[in-house]
């Protein structure tokens, strides 16, 4: 991604679609007070430190998937 960031394209992304969900993975040493401003910001939902044990992908992935069916549903009825 040739001068796009991570996270330039997390916000583009979310600009198109308010109900994506977004999980930061990193291997490097992760700045909470940036994450606690991310996540307030609604620009990521939740991170994952590397190594990634596989079930904490799969639980991290899933609690995202429900929260977003959740968003989709919720402007369905608020429509």
């Amino acid at each position: 991604m040739p001068g796009l960031d991570g996270m330039e394209l997390v916000k583009r992304v979310k600009s198109m679609n308010r109900y994506v969900r977004t999980i930061l993975m990193t291997a490097f040493d992760i700045d909470y007070a940036i994450f606690k401003d991310y996540a307030k910001r609604r620009i990521i939902s939740d991170f994952l430190q590397k190594p990634i044990p596989l079930n904490d992908l799969r639980a991290k992935v899933n609690d995202a998937l429900h929260l977003y069916e959740m968003g989709i549903q919720e402007s369905i009825v608020t429509k």
